[in-house]
């Protein structure tokens, strides 16, 4: 056995102490040196991911002229889109409507979104069968390509149309030569109105207006004139032609829509009862149905539209 003398073992402690200190210090140094290096080599943690920018998807050659409606179909899950080019501070209007009869689901809903290419939203309007989305006066935040996606909210919108005019007239920027711009073009929708091929006679004997005009200022969606009325007061055919509906309309409460000749259909809303049926001839004057309070009304009258191979325009223009 070796014995050591005190001094020899108060020396031999010394050492250990001072071999410990100077491994905490290397471990120490070793720490915080790492963490400096790895802090100055790895990728810098971010406080939140990023998340890329939802961009629409935009279908190539689907593009839109100033003015030109343009058709869709709208199931339950699809989503329609368009694109054009539009410049910088001109205002537009997108219009949009459906078309009642045609294997739509009467109470859908759905949304209008404009979107710019680096895939900010500018505007979304909802809307419905009786209440289509309407966007008017839209100043352009920039220069570029726009994207308009028409999305189903509830239901099966069915088919629909689309307009958008420009109310500037301002050139384009047309970056590819693939794409239709935007131009101002001859437009038979303009303040001139369209030439009727005969006179429409009003439906009712009541002219007095009981709610909103046509793209009212109170409701722009609105796309008729709601004319007073009488629970029963007896409404007519404007023009000869023959009944293409006749039935429960959604929004539209009871409904009936008569084909005129020429591109030209009138529809009769709010009805208490209907007295025509589908491929019924009628004559201009002849009775139609009795004025009630269905669907979306609030008091008796008649929600009655003016269109224009399927486009809205304002009856007050044609009715004599």
């Amino acid at each position: 056995m070796n014995r050591h003398s005190p001094g020899e073992r108060y020396a031999h402690r010394i050492r250990l102490w001072l071999g410990g200190v100077l491994a905490a210090i290397v471990a120490t140094v070793a720490y915080f040196g790492g963490a400096e290096m790895a802090r100055r080599w790895a990728p810098p943690t971010l406080a939140q991911p990023i998340v890329a920018p939802v961009v629409p998807s935009i279908a190539p050659g689907i593009s839109l002229e100033v003015g030109v409606p343009v058709d869709g179909v709208l199931t339950a899950t699809d989503t329609e889109v368009w694109r054009f080019y539009g410049q910088s501070g001109s205002r537009i209007t997108i219009e949009m409507w459906l078309h009642p009869g045609s294997g739509s689901s009467i109470d859908a809903e759905l949304a209008v979104q404009l979107w710019q290419s680096d895939g900010t939203l500018v505007v979304s309007e909802p809307g419905s069968m009786f209440l289509p989305p309407y966007i008017s006066g839209l100043e352009l935040p920039a220069s570029g390509l726009y994207s308009i996606q028409v999305i189903p909210l509830s239901g099966e919108p069915g088919r629909f149309s689309l307009v958008v005019s420009d109310f500037d007239g301002a050139a384009a920027i047309i970056p590819d030569a693939t794409m239709i711009p935007l131009q101002p073009t001859d437009d038979v929708f303009g303040d001139d109105g369209i030439r009727a091929p005969d006179q429409f006679q009003w439906p009712s004997s009541r002219r007095r207006i009981s709610g909103w005009t046509f793209h009212d200022p109170r409701n722009p969606s609105h796309i008729g004139l709601d004319i007073a009325a009488a629970m029963w007061d007896p409404i007519v055919a404007v023009a000869d032609g023959v009944v293409v509906f006749a039935d429960w309309g959604g929004g539209y409460g009871n409904l009936v829509i008569v084909d005129h000749k020429d591109g030209w259909r009138s529809y009769y809303a709010h009805f208490e009862e209907i007295a025509v049926d589908v491929g019924q001839n009628v004559r201009q004057g002849e009775l139609l149905g009795g004025a009630g309070n269905t669907g979306n009304s609030t008091g008796a009258h008649l929600h009655f539209e003016l269109r224009y191979y399927g486009r809205p325009v304002d009856p007050y223009l044609y009715l004599s």
